[in-house]
């Protein structure tokens, strides 16, 4: 490969992962600005209000995406096969893997109905439930009505946003690895030490 042909492939797969790594940090960004102005100043002193919500979204998120795609995605001898899962554009990976709308609700009742009453099924339902009751209805045990339907009414949304998130950075990961291959750590430890180096 020339030099100027590796350039160009070094900036393009630069350009690739600054687009891909913008849309995540922007939508947390966003939506922590939105909650931060719907939420009680007092809410971070309720540590079981904040959790919920996000314990809901990330449960949520993961079934969404193995409803939808199953273990065969995400199998480590098709990850960097060529014409593979994972083989993808950056287009296709926005459209086909990241999008919100690849991931209806209504796959949750199809995760259910073909996991009859297993174990698993049982569990993640059982979770499922607790944390959206527990995100709607445990800020009714420390705020006053007007405050509590907006903090539960946040919390819908964080859970919202928090399964969208969960969803894009489980399909980012393994596209990553595809992407990258080996050079997926080096990137992981960078971002790692960036983050605590802030913290």
């Amino acid at each position: 490969m020339s030099e100027p042909s590796g350039l160009i492939a070094a900036v393009t797969l630069l350009v690739k992962l600054i687009v891909v790594l913008a849309i995540p940090l922007g939508v947390a960004r966003g939506a922590a600005r939105l909650l931060d102005r719907m939420n009680p100043p007092d809410l971070g002193k309720v540590p079981i209000a904040a959790a919920m919500p996000r314990l809901l979204g990330l449960t949520l998120g993961l079934v969404l995406v193995y409803d939808h795609y199953g273990w065969r995605h995400f199998d480590l001898h098709s990850l960097f096969e060529v014409d593979g899962p994972w083989d993808l554009s950056l287009w296709q990976f926005l459209v086909q893997r990241a999008s919100p709308f690849n991931y209806r609700p209504g796959s949750l009742i199809d995760y259910f109905a073909q996991g009859g009453i297993g174990s698993t099924t049982l569990l993640v339902g059982i979770v499922l439930v607790a944390t959206a009751l527990g995100s709607v209805m445990t800020p009714f045990a420390y705020w006053e009505k007007p405050v509590a339907r907006r903090v539960a009414l946040g919390n819908l949304a964080c859970a919202v946003i928090t399964a969208y998130l969960t969803i894009y950075v489980v399909v980012l990961l393994f596209w990553l690895l595809h992407l990258l291959n080996f050079w997926t750590f080096a990137l992981l430890a960078a971002i790692f030490q960036y983050y605590r180096a802030r913290a």
